[in-house]
């Protein structure tokens, strides 16, 4: 587990858009987890069950809030810091402020897919959903992506779109 940890305190970081509330968010999922290691499952990749276990602490939590889906407001270049490469490689300010403006549920998939390197399958294990629901959040962000990079105009089916379906392919 702690090989994995510098990777889940990263995923409840973005998850919540805040570093101090994203770290808050870790060690509750990671008192929870040992509360009820019971409930892990032999044979089930460790980082793929906690990272559905931060994910299912952050719903949770979100039930008892009047606006469950409020992002914080914090500047982008704060955010930049939760999404800075291992090397310490920064990316440009339009990904940054992209990806700092998805909604926590685009944005924690094209964490798992994109940053992680989990395939459509595990994410959509780690997220409880359907693997069309995955499919339909990096869709949207992808599209929204070549909104904001056509300013705004129309983007046709751009080939960002179509990798993102064969990404998908080629994992099935």
């Amino acid at each position: 587990m702690i090989t994995i940890l510098p990777r889940l305190k990263r995923f409840a970081e973005v998850l919540i858009g805040e570093q101090g509330e994203g770290t808050a968010l870790l060690g509750r999922s990671l008192r929870d987890m040992l509360d009820h290691a019971h409930t892990y499952q032999r044979g089930t990749p460790l980082d793929r069950w906690a990272f559905g276990e931060i994910y299912r602490l952050w719903l949770k939590e979100l039930r008892g809030h009047a606006n469950p889906m409020r992002r914080g407001s914090q500047p982008d270049r704060e955010f930049q810091a939760l999404i800075t490469e291992d090397d310490g490689a920064l990316p440009d300010p339009m990904t940054v402020s992209f990806i700092a403006n998805l909604p926590p549920q685009q944005r924690v998939t094209l964490l798992l897919i994109y940053g992680e390197g989990f395939s459509y399958e595990d994410a959509s294990v780690i997220l409880d959903c359907a693997l069309e629901s995955i499919e339909t959040r990096l869709i949207r962000a992808s599209a929204g992506l070549a909104n904001k990079i056509g300013h705004g105009v129309e983007a046709p089916p751009s080939a960002e779109i179509e990798s993102l379906h064969n990404h998908q392919a080629g994992a099935a």
